[in-house]
């Protein structure tokens, strides 16, 4: 392996917690599409549903170190050679899922307060 184990972790989380990340936004946009013929509602409904994976993302990170090490994406994903020893494997991964979790969670958190901000300013303006 070249690159450092704990390293490795980190990307793959990343990467595992991205990729749920993106099913959610794409769901997100679909429904920002279908309500688009008022904009402060699709404002609305994006930054509420961005809220709602905020709180989700929130949750698996507290619940990260009570989730098996072996019944999560990121053991899965490790080649067998990267995998940490058992005693130390659910430490490892737990730390690694919710610095991701955490990280994600503050992006949704953030277009969350852009989306609702635009929507309260599109419906003070009297334009929504």
């Amino acid at each position: 392996m070249s690159q450092d184990p704990d390293q490795r972790l980190r990307l793959l989380a990343e990467i595992s917690t991205a990729r749920a990340c993106g099913f959610s936004g794409l769901a997100i946009l679909c429904l920002m599409v279908g309500l688009s013929a008022n904009l402060a509602a699709t404002l609305k409904a994006g930054g509420y549903c961005a809220l709602l994976v905020t709180a989700v993302l929130l949750l698996l990170a507290q619940q990260a170190a009570a989730r098996p090490f072996k019944r999560t994406e990121l053991w899965l994903m490790l080649d067998e050679a990267e995998r940490p020893p058992a005693p130390i494997a659910q430490d490892m991964l737990a730390g690694a899922r919710r610095a991701a979790f955490l990280r994600f969670a503050a992006y949704h958190a953030a277009a969350a307060a852009v989306l609702l901000t635009s929507a309260f300013l599109i419906a003070a303006g009297g334009h929504g």
